[in-house]
């Protein structure tokens, strides 16, 4: 959660421009009933600061914080163009030994921060396929869609990564 869509974070700071993202999850989780231990990962001094001091007098969540929560998230949801797990249960059939959660993962970062990054996408599939195949080689036999747990449109899915990304 320290890295979270503008819109997310745009919601959270409506609220509280004071507040961090990492501290509304954290009074988010403290806020759970029989939650009595929150973990969080931290990678520098800052962050740590930033943890202690939501919890220094922690306050649970009020109802209308509640609902800012369920705002953020739902931007959160939304700016996930493909919502897979990465379970990999699709690649073991595919006959053209596509890594589908790759390709979805890479097309979802792409999607999700506005394009940031169109050459480092485009690499990363080019890398991909130097081992696999691409995403465009999928000849539509629909193997993965029936072991998706998601129901995801993998096909169709497949199509949009190579539509915005291969070049």
């Amino acid at each position: 959660l320290a890295n979270i869509p503008n819109e997310a974070e745009a919601v959270l700071k409506a609220r509280d421009p004071n507040a961090s993202a990492a501290s509304w999850a954290i009074r988010y989780a403290l806020s759970l009933d029989r939650v009595m231990v929150v973990l969080s990962g931290m990678s520098n001094m800052a962050q740590m600061e930033d943890n202690l001091s939501s919890m220094a007098h922690f306050k649970p969540l009020t109802a209308e914080e509640r609902e800012v929560i369920g705002q953020a998230a739902e931007a959160i949801r939304s700016s996930i163009a493909i919502p897979c797990t990465a379970c990999r249960y699709c690649v073991e059939g595919c006959p053209q030994r596509i890594a589908i959660p790759d390709y979805f993962a890479i097309y979802n970062e792409f999607r999700r921060f506005n394009s940031t990054g169109l050459w480092a996408a485009q690499m990363g599939c080019r890398q991909l396929a130097e081992k696999n195949g691409k995403a465009s080689d999928c000849i539509g036999c629909g193997k993965c869609e029936a072991v998706c747990p998601q129901g995801i449109a993998i096909r169709t899915g497949l199509q949009e990564v190579a539509a915005a990304l291969e070049n």
